[in-house]
C-alpha cells in the first residue's frame, strides 16, 4: 500500500498527468474508431459497441494504475456493491425529481413544447439501450477516472474544496483535448458539469452518486435530440438549461447537504 509519506507532490502530479494523458489518447482513439465504423452516420449498434470498448479500456487503465500503487478499488471510493447501487440510485433520483419539476414548469408556462414522434414500445427500448450506452461510454469511465482515481490522489495533498476546483480544471482540459468543447455552450457546460459531479463525489464520498447523476442527465439530453428522432422539441435550450441542468444542480446540492450534514470541506485523505 502506498502511504502519503512514501509519496511526493511530484510523484502525485506525475501519476495524474499520465492517467489524464492516456485518457485523452483513449477517447481520441475511440472517436477515430467510431468515425471509421459508422461512416459518419449515427448507428445505435455501433454506438453501443464503442461504449463497451470505452469502458473496457478505461477500467484497464485504472486497474493498471492501482495495481502499480498496490491499492484496492475500494480505496478509490468504490464501496461494496450494495452501497454502490444505493449511491447510484441516489444520484439518479437527485437528478430525476428536480428535472421532472423543471419539465412540468417549462410545459405549463409554455416555454417548451414536446411532440412525441414514435410509439411507446419503441421509445422505451431506445431509452433503455441509450441508458446503458451512456453509462458505458461516458458516466462510468469518466467518473472512475476523474472523480475516482484523480480526485483521490488530489485529495491526499489538497482539501476537498481545492480538490473540487482542480478536478474541474483537469476535466475541462480533458474535454478540450478530446474535442468536446466545440461551442460556447459546451465551454460553459463542461466546467460546470465537472464541478457538480465533483461536488457529488466529495459530499457523498462515493463515485457512484456522480455516476448516477451523470448517466441520468446525459440520457435525457440525448434521447430528446434530433439524432434519435423520437421527439420534436421547441425551446430545447430552455429545457436543457433550466430543467436538466440548473434545477437539478441547485436542488441536488441542497439535498446532499441534508443527507450528508457532517461533510468536512477541509479534510484531506491521510493515505491511499
Amino acid at each position: 500500500m502506498v502511504k502519503k509519506n512514501q509519496l511526493t507532490m511530484k510523484n502525485t502530479l506525475m501519476r495524474i498527468f499520465v492517467v489524464v494523458t492516456l485518457s485523452i489518447i483513449i477517447w481520441n482513439l475511440i472517436s477515430y474508431l467510431s468515425d471509421i465504423s459508422s461512416g459518419g452516420e449515427y448507428s445505435r449498434i455501433n454506438h453501443f459497441f464503442i461504449a463497451v470498448i470505452t469502458t473496457i479500456l478505461s477500467v484497464i487503465l485504472i486497474d493498471f494504475a492501482r495495481r502499480i500503487d498496490k491499492i484496492s478499488w475500494k480505496q478509490l471510493n468504490l464501496s461494496p456493491i450494495r452501497t454502490n447501487i444505493l449511491s447510484f440510485l441516489v444520484g439518479l433520483i437527485l437528478w430525476a425529481i428536480p428535472a421532472l419539476i423543471g419539465l412540468v414548469i417549462c410545459l405549463m408556462v409554455g416555454w417548451v413544447e414536446i411532440t412525441v414522434k414514435t410509439d411507446f414500445n419503441h421509445l422505451v427500448l431506445s431509452l433503455l439501450i441509450l441508458f446503458i450506452t451512456v453509462f458505458l461510454i461516458e458516466a462510468l469511465p469518466e467518473e472512475i477516472i476523474f472523480r475516482g482515481y484523480i480526485y483521490r490522489y488530489l485529495n491526499i495533498w489538497f482539501p476537498h474544496w481545492m480538490t473540487l476546483i482542480l478536478q474541474t480544471l483537469l476535466f475541462s482540459l480533458f474535454g478540450y483535448f478530446i474535442g468536446a468543447i466545440y461551442s460556447l455552450e459546451q465551454l460553459l457546460f463542461i466546467p460546470g458539469f465537472a464541478f457538480i459531479l465533483g461536488y457529488f463525489r466529495a459530499v457523498s464520498g462515493n463515485v457512484w452518486t456522480a455516476i448516477g447523476f451523470h448517466v441520468a442527465i446525459m440520457t435525457a439530453t440525448q434521447i430528446l435530440s434530433r439524432l434519435h428522432d423520437h421527439f420534436d422539441v421547441s425551446g430545447i435550450f430552455t429545457l436543457q438549461f433550466l430543467a436538466f441542468i440548473l434545477l437539478p444542480s441547485v436542488l441536488s446540492a441542497i439535498a446532499l447537504d441534508f443527507i450528508y450534514p457532517k461533510h468536512n470541506w477541509h479534510k484531506k485523505e491521510l493515505y491511499l
